[in-house]
């Protein structure tokens, strides 16, 4: 017995300094690691229980013991619960963790009470022989539920694990079950009073060993299933070898028997078309690299990364906020083929802002740049709730607008007026722009349309100019 526990303290000790040394960032590090150590804890007090002839220096071995005897159940717990990525609220944190601190208070006190131990002896062999108190029981009924917990929660995401995951949901059954049962052969008086379930603890901590340095249970499995980058590794024939969490969500089709079983070429997703993929409003960018393990396997590897953000950036005028020239021509070509299919109208709108040049000649780019992002805020907030607003280039903006020719002139006249009644502290006249209309005809393509919207624009300012060089003289 003193063999096997030195042998169950060497390898819980290895495997903490293992996972301590791990360079791999882990959520799973200090569940693991303090399970462990409760676990070594445990089997080194046994050890001096054993080894010790005194009965009040057992006694101590056994309260040094409880040390880490009560904690390893919720620990082991808390593992497997941010293990498959499960919350539990602060609250039932402190309840799980009651139970344990108070079992180590009275068994700290068991020569003043029989609230745990109802008795205390030794046996004719020179083992420590207890008899339980109430508590006792209560704490046995609360390992129950632990472990009862603990294999449900298992045995609950048993059925949508891949291979490789169900070895390791395996590891981490027997991790339970082993340490379970072989208590209960303790207190059902089948070890001769040898307490096994110490034992038991150090084959659990062999199993996590195992998984850890086997299958990377605790580092780089858990690492990359929890990317948020989406990876598929290939093999030289284009097969599925290997797809994380969230390459599954981006395409869910990889998920399915065929592919996971690699019967199903997929060399079709190195192709140009899968480059950018868009899943809802989120956009991911594709980058091929090569791949190769020790044994002499390699293929392909495919990061899928989220550029939501950053493409929404790319599609957005700096200055101004509002959808730029690069977006206009795509945005306007979607909404041509909605009209297809929803026939509902749709209409082009352009607005330019009157001698605008002059504006920046006499009173600066600076306040120039004032105007322009105060004429975008108003677009924006008149046009916006009828379609979308773009600043198209220079002082020139545009709007796609989900309605008809008469709606979309009244729309821009408002905004016309609105702006005119702006005052600028700079400049003593009000600025105004002219602006054009063009509804889709069913025939065209967009940049005919804009074409159609732009010349009545300039039509317009044309005139404008003819008035102003008429008022002038």
């Amino acid at each position: 017995m003193s063999a096997l526990l030195i042998t169950g303290i060497v390898t819980t000790g290895s495997v903490i300094i293992a996972i301590l040394t791990d360079r791999h960032d882990n959520a799973l590090r200090e569940f693991a690691v303090l399970g462990l150590f409760c676990s070594l804890l445990s089997l080194i007090s046994y050890y001096m229980e054993l080894n010790t002839p005194d009965f009040h220096a057992k006694i101590d071995a056994v309260k040094f013991g409880y040390f880490g005897r009560v904690f390893v159940n919720p620990l082991l717990l808390m593992l497997v619960l941010r293990f498959y990525q499960s919350r539990i609220s602060p609250i039932l944190q402190a309840l799980l963790f009651g139970v344990p601190v108070m079992t180590l208070c009275l068994v700290f006190t068991c020569e003043q009470n029989r609230l745990y131990y109802d008795s205390l002896r030794l046996s004719p062999e020179g083992l420590l022989v207890v008899g339980a108190g109430p508590f006792y029981y209560v704490y046995m009924c609360y390992n129950t539920l632990l472990a009862i917990s603990y294999l449900g929660f298992c045995l609950y995401h048993r059925a949508g694990l891949r291979k490789r995951e169900r070895r390791n949901n395996t590891i981490l059954l027997c991790a339970c079950l082993i340490p379970f049962f072989s208590l209960l052969l303790y207190l059902a008086g089948l070890t001769h009073n040898y307490d096994i379930s110490n034992i038991g603890l150090m084959i659990g901590a062999l199993l996590i060993a195992d998984s850890i340095f086997r299958y990377g249970l605790l580092n780089k499995e858990e690492m990359l299933q929890n990317m948020a980058t989406g990876l598929i590794f290939l093999d030289k024939e284009n097969r599925l070898v290997y797809a994380n969490k969230a390459a599954l969500q981006i395409i869910p089709a990889l998920d399915s028997h065929n592919v996971q079983s690699g019967n199903v070429d997929l060399g079709q997703l190195c192709e140009p078309m899968y480059s950018a993929i868009q899943v809802g409003q989120t956009s991911y960018q594709r980058k091929i690299t090569e791949w190769s393990s020790g044994d002499g396997q390699h293929g392909k590897l495919l990061t899928f990364d989220d550029i939501t953000e950053i493409r929404a950036r790319l599609n957005r005028d700096a200055m101004t906020g509002l959808l730029n020239h690069a977006t206009f021509y795509p945005m306007l070509d979607d909404a041509m083929s909605e009209f297809a299919r929803s026939r509902k109208p749709l209409t082009v709108s352009i607005a330019d802002i009157d001698s605008f040049k002059r504006i920046n000649d006499t009173y600066g780019h600076a306040n120039g740049d004032k105007i322009l992002i105060a004429l975008a805020d108003l677009l924006q907030e008149i046009c916006g709730r009828h379609g979308d607003v773009f600043r198209y280039g220079g002082e020139e903006f545009a709007v796609i607008f989900r309605c008809g020719f008469d709606l979309a002139e009244k729309i821009m006249q408002n905004a016309l007026e609105q702006f005119s009644a702006m005052q600028f502290e700079f400049m003593d006249s009000p600025v105004t722009f002219s602006y054009g209309s063009a509804q889709y005809d069913r025939t065209e393509n967009s940049v005919t349309l804009f074409d159609r919207a732009d010349q009545v624009m300039y039509t317009r300012k044309r005139a404008f100019h003819a008035r102003e060089k008429a008022s002038a003289t």
